[in-house]
């Protein structure tokens, strides 16, 4: 299924919902006919949306899961049954987060409380952020020494599997460091 038959699918299931009722259950807003998503904690419209994430934002805006956090952070092979994908999800969301954020950790936490994150106590640095209203990630950097190289990891609050399957959790992981190694890059913190 490519994203234009999973863009169609998810819009289907979307326009059974009274958007208003879709936007009480996730935290979104409906304003002149456009659902806008806090991503990042920046208001972003979905009909704007690049493909991949515009999935992720269907399938959230239907996806009715829990708005209470456990507090239980995991890991994505928690997540099962990920572990089949876990060599793609450390390929295509932990790896870029490393190769950007590894030799300056503290700029990882800079960057994330500046869109709203808070610092955590993991790792040399690590910031949690609430990538969508109810669905926080938290992004772990190790700096490395001589002897090893950094390294680093991205957790989940145990509710993200009330949100979303593994698969989209690993895409929601990936765009959103890519996301903020575009806003770090470019400067873009207000």
């Amino acid at each position: 299924m490519g994203y234009s038959d999973a863009i169609n699918l998810a819009s289907q299931k979307l326009s059974q919902i009274p958007p208003q009722k879709a936007c009480e259950d996730c935290g979104a807003r409906y304003e002149n006919g456009e659902f806008i998503l806090p991503w990042l904690n920046r208001d972003r419209v979905l009909s704007a949306a690049q493909d991949a994430q515009k999935i992720l934002w269907l399938h959230y805006l239907t996806a009715g899961g829990t708005k209470k956090m456990t507090g239980e952070l995991i890991a994505y092979r928690d997540t099962a049954p990920a572990l089949f994908y876990e060599p793609n999800f450390y390929k295509r969301a932990v790896r870029p987060l490393v190769k950007c954020f590894g030799t300056i950790p503290e700029k990882l936490i800079e960057l994330g409380t500046a869109l709203g994150g808070q610092a955590a106590a993991l790792g040399d640095a690590s910031v949690t952020i609430n990538v969508l209203p109810y669905l926080p990630l938290t992004f772990v950097i190790w700096r490395g020494c001589e002897e090893f190289p950094p390294e680093g990891n991205i957790l989940f609050d145990k509710s993200a599997k009330t949100w979303f399957g593994s698969e989209d959790l690993a895409v929601l992981a990936s765009v959103a460091v890519y996301e903020l190694i575009n806003i770090f890059k470019k400067g873009d913190i207000k």
